[in-house]
């Protein structure tokens, strides 16, 4: 039986939402490496030792950004059998693209330097291009089993060279701010990568 929260329970619950709420919204407009928990605890009203009793470091509001970023992510990718696998492919490339480009160049760039900064990938914590992942070896599966793919490298060989060429769309975008539309820019990179698999 599911444990019933308590009212001093859904208290802390909110009080780490608005937390989180805080600091994501300080670093879209300041940055990951300019945002201090000091700065945090002000705009939240909380002392820093509510913060401590809810994160260890600033470190701790990344990793739980991410995790929200997964589950934004994960509705966003939409798995129909009636679509072909390159249907698939290329509407999930560009919801990613979309979801990417509504928080800007300047957020995009903090976020994808802390996640390096701070080593994110080494946690036990998916990062958002890592979510991909999942869907992208049951679309390669699909296209398999419909006879328009053909297991040309593994999964997981596909998965590194993709995941190589979104990481590069994404630091070109950040780098020329205006000069290329990250969907046009993603989608002419990325596209293309899933005719490895074809037949």
């Amino acid at each position: 039986m599911e444990k019933r929260l308590t009212n001093r329970d859904l208290q802390a619950l909110e009080t780490e939402r608005k937390v989180t709420d805080m600091a994501m919204k300080l670093v879209r407009e300041y940055g990951y490496d300019q945002v201090t928990i000091s700065q945090i605890c002000n705009a939240c009203g909380v002392a820093k030792g509510t913060f401590y009793s809810y994160f260890n470091s600033k470190k701790d509001i990344l990793i739980k950004l991410t995790s929200r970023f997964n589950k934004e992510l994960s509705q966003l990718f939409i798995y129909d059998e009636d679509l072909s696998a390159v249907t698939l492919y290329q509407n999930a490339v560009t919801a990613y693209l979309n979801y990417v480009k509504k928080d800007g160049h300047d957020f995009t760039k903090s976020y994808v330097k802390a996640m390096i900064d701070e080593e994110l990938a080494t946690e036990n914590t998916k990062t958002s291009i890592e979510l991909q992942k999942e869907f992208i070896d049951k679309v390669l599966s699909k296209g398999i089993r419909d006879g328009d793919f053909q297991l040309n490298m593994s999964y997981d060989d596909f998965f590194e060279i993709f995941s190589a060429a979104l990481m590069g769309v994404l630091t070109q975008w950040c780098m020329r701010h205006e000069i290329d539309d990250l969907i046009t820019l993603g989608q002419r990179v990325l596209f293309p990568i899933i005719n490895l698999m074809k037949k």
